[in-house]
């Protein structure tokens, strides 16, 4: 990563000149939490309306550090109070990151202070920042990346050095070697052999012909061979620069691998070519590859070339998505030309074979088969056909018809390989995110994994956080800590106080949802006795009345960045939030399971509260079943989402079922009227209202044809996944459940379901703040 490389660069060199001072690097690391040790009982002043309260909180922080020093982010809240019109327009504008500052605060800020403002206020704007901060500190050449020069590579090179090329995705450096060689009168003597079992020998017999005669040898897929790789490294320490032919080069490809031999990567000359990205150079690779011959070869040639664009555009699409992390795809997967170009050629079989267009088959054989095979998740398969049915239709044959909600994106008219690849190049750079199906907020959810993504690598390689001299040393503040949630943090309550409804007792022994209570209690007291018994001898370690164990050590270091312990993480449910977020959702889950405890079954569940909420979902329904006497298989869920915002103010519990809440949507809107909507510009996540889980016999609805043992009602409404956490992906677990999925939900729309599963639409039981 070539920008992350530049900004460790140009940070280490600013901070050893004292230009990035202990307190900003400080702030830039942990955010609001530099607070701690160094602001006692800080509060922030009343945050203007425009400004969210969390950010406010930020800003605050910044202003604070920074004043402690003396540094020129100092002054800044009480700036922004007095010129609120002005700093509102400035935060509020998309082009924040190239705008000049209000006031005269361009001239007081350096580059890095630019950076540290720009991401409190827009976290999705930190990765921009950063490159603003590198090209201005270092200059644009630091922040570009120098097109592929394989000549100059090979120049630079000697016998006995390998040139290395270090794959990625989508990147084959195969056809540029095969040109050079050609230009270099190496193209009968260029020998390629792609590693894997069994081929060791032969390669290391063509490495030692090419030594003696002085050809190139090119070995693919390094990564492929590791047990040879030992092998690889004794050749090339072996070599002696007076027996080796000066013409002959050592040709190396692999992707990232621990396995590669070291001393190989120091001594070689490493170089990469990522491929082109966006939607526009995705398209143009895939009509580069197809002939003229090729695109005029159907007998349908106004079908076949449509089908043929609207295919090399779904396959860009899907790819394409894959940068918005799990609103795109759940997993993200690595699709090749060759699926392309297999459905290619079935699109013309089908027409050549077939008096119509079968849409239904090559939907089909696309999405299910082609691509499909690839594809694990079944909420990603789902996803696939309907990204295709969104271009293989009737509709696809008319002119006019737009295969995104922009005016910009459609198959052209029937013409030429030329006139389409014209096309092609008036296309634009920057896609929106609606040509992949999703909002335009997606882009700030996907800017915003980005910029997280970035600062957790930098942390990753800082050494242990040291006092700034300016507040408390890092025992300090860690010490601080643990006895602080020591005091903060509630202790579960005892089973003699349990309300008589809690454990109720019936006929055929306890009540479904009492067995479900106690069998959670039990995974809270485990968690609750790890969190206290560490916290006590963490503190007792920093002391040194104890050994400072491998665990106590990480739980030490993650207290300083504030994340959550490893220790902690493995006796805990799945959960994404930094630690103060994290403590305070633990002990509001406490304050639920004692209320629980203590006063019955409430008349609302908090869902997202549980370990295993597909537990809570079984225990409901049974309690349905045997108080009706319907077997539990016969009966399923129907959601059910009230006007009532609150759980607090509803009158009781339902008639039947349970009434639920605490569930966030990511990707749409809400309105009582109509269901589902589109999401506010900005807005990422909804709360949901209370929604009341109905138990309704499966004979009643009809069974969904996409997803097996899944029923839905009629009309039908959009089945929304629901998550525990915004990862998306699980694992099956031992119980045969995902570790993340829970349960489709069907909730009420006045849109197609497809439009719905292309936005990305779903519901989470928690935020990650």
């Amino acid at each position: 990563n070539k920008m992350m490389f530049s900004f460790m660069i140009s940070a280490n060199i600013l901070r050893q000149d004292n230009k990035i001072t202990p307190m900003e690097w400080l702030f830039y690391l942990r955010g609001a939490e530099a607070a701690l040790g160094v602001l006692e009982d800080f509060e922030p002043t009343p945050h203007p309306d425009w400004c969210e309260e969390h950010v406010w909180r930020i800003v605050s922080v910044l202003d604070g550090v920074s004043a402690v020093e003396g540094s020129g982010c100092a002054g800044l809240a009480n700036d922004i109070q007095a010129n609120s019109a002005e700093w509102k327009s400035f935060v509020t504008a998309d082009d924040m990151c190239t705008r000049p500052f209000p006031k005269n605060w361009d001239s007081k800020l350096s580059w890095f202070q630019r950076l540290l403002v720009i991401r409190s206020f827009r976290e999705n704007f930190g990765n921009i920042a950063t490159r603003n901060f590198v090209g201005g500190e270092l200059g644009k050449l630091y922040t570009e990346s120098p097109p592929f020069d394989l000549i100059g590579s090979y120049e630079d090179s000697n016998s006995c050095s390998p040139i290395i090329f270090v794959l990625s995705a989508g990147a084959d450096p195969t056809d540029q070697l095969l040109r050079l060689a050609k230009a270099k009168g190496f193209d009968e003597r260029l020998h390629m052999i792609s590693l894997g079992q069994g081929q060791g020998p032969k390669a290391e017999a063509m490495v030692a012909q090419g030594v003696e005669d002085g050809d190139w040898v090119c070995l693919q897929n390094c990564h492929l061979a590791g047990s040879w790789m030992p092998t690889l490294e004794r050749i090339q320490e072996q070599m002696d620069p007076d027996k080796v032919a000066e013409e002959y080069r050592l040709w190396l490809t692999s992707m990232p691998s621990p396995l590669f031999p070291v001393p190989v990567l120091q001594s070689g000359i490493k170089i990469t070519n990522e491929p082109p990205k966006g939607l526009k150079a995705n398209m143009k690779g895939s009509f580069a590859t197809l002939s003229e011959e090729k695109y005029e070869s159907s007998p349908k040639a106004r079908a076949y070339k449509k089908l043929v664009f609207a295919t090399c555009f779904f396959h860009a699409v899907i790819l394409e998505r894959r940068k918005f992390g799990p609103i795109g795809w759940n997993i993200q997967y690595e699709w090749m030309d060759s699926d392309r170009e297999v459905s290619i050629e079935q699109v013309g079989m089908y027409l050549a074979s077939q008096e119509g267009i079968p849409f239904e088959t090559l939907n089909y054989c696309v999405a299910k088969v082609n691509y499909g095979g690839r594809v694990t998740d079944d909420k990603d398969v789902r996803l696939i056909s309907a990204i295709l049915r969104g271009y293989f239709r009737e509709e696809l044959l008319d002119d006019s018809f737009k295969l995104t909600p922009l005016d910009t994106y459609y198959a052209p008219p029937e013409g030429t390989l030329a006139e389409t690849v014209e096309y092609l190049e008036s296309l634009p750079l920057d896609e929106d995110p609606r040509v992949f199906g999703l909002h335009q907020n997606a882009l700030i959810t996907a800017q915003v994994g980005q910029v997280r993504d970035f600062l957790s690598t930098v942390t990753s390689v800082q050494p242990r956080i040291a006092s700034s001299g300016t507040g408390k040393s890092s025992e300090e503040i860690v010490t601080d800590m643990a006895a602080d949630l020591l005091d903060r943090i509630p202790n579960l309550g005892s089973k003699k106080q349990a309300h008589a409804k809690t454990f109720e007792m019936t006929e055929s022994g306890m009540v479904s949802l009492g067995v479900f209570f106690g069998q959670e209690r039990v995974s809270f007291e485990i968690l609750h006795k790890k969190v206290k018994a560490s916290l006590e001898v963490l503190g007792k370690a920093i002391k040194g009345l104890v050994v400072m164990s491998s665990e106590l050590e990480d739980m030490y270091n993650n207290f300083l960045l504030q994340k959550l312990p490893k220790a902690w993480a493995k006796a805990a449910y799945p959960c994404l939030k930094p630690l103060a977020s994290w403590v305070q959702d633990f002990m509001d889950r406490i304050g639920f399971m004692n209320r629980w405890l203590s006063e019955g079954p409430p008349t609302s569940f908090w869902v997202p509260c549980f370990f295993f909420p597909q537990g809570f979902m079984t225990a409901a329904m049974q309690m349905h079943a045997r108080a009706t006497r319907i077997a539990i298989d016969d009966l399923v869920w129907v959601t059910d989402v009230t006007s009532t915002k609150e759980p607090g103010d509803l009158a009781g519990p339902p008639s039947s079922g349970v009434n639920v809440h605490g569930f966030f949507l990511e990707g749409c809107g809400w309105n009582d009227a109509d269901g589902l909507a589109e999401s506010e510009m900005g807005v990422l996540f909804v709360s949901l209202p209370v929604v009341w889980l109905k138990p309704t016999k499966r004979a009643e609805l009809v069974a969904d044809k996409e997803i097996n043992n899944v029923f839905r009602t009629s009309p039908p409404g959009y089945l929304c996944p629901l998550y525990k956490t915004s990862e998306r992906k699980g694992t099956l677990s031992t119980t045969g459940h995902s570790t993340n999925f829970v349960m489709y939900a069907e909730l009420r729309t006045s849109s197609s379901q497809d439009h719905w599963i292309c936005r990305g639409v779903a519901l989470l039981c928690m935020l990650d703040t």
